[in-house]
């Protein structure tokens, strides 16, 4: 049935657009598919969730406005490497 295949972790593929994160992220959570995704997603689950999340909403606001203020200083209208800023995250 429909839900079989869905909830499979055997059917699990990514689009052709993740390939370029790997060179980034290696194999991860995001990158992954299939058993390796599964336990993964299995181990990170409990972190994320609302109520564990709720305690960072604070800090995740001030480094976003950090990170903002840092990228407004390269936006002149010219092409700039954003890696080192995303990695700073």
């Amino acid at each position: 049935s429909l839900e079989v295949i869905l909830s499979s972790q055997k059917h699990l593929d990514k689009s052709r657009e993740y390939n370029f994160l790997h060179p980034w992220l290696g194999t991860g959570l995001l990158t992954s598919t299939g058993s390796k995704w599964h336990s993964r997603r299995k181990l990170l689950t409990p972190a994320f969730h609302f109520k564990i999340l709720e305690d960072f909403v604070e800090v995740f606001n001030n480094q976003s406005n950090k990170m903002v203020q840092k990228l407004q200083q390269k936006a002149d209208g010219r092409p700039f490497d954003i890696f080192p800023f995303v990695t700073l995250c």
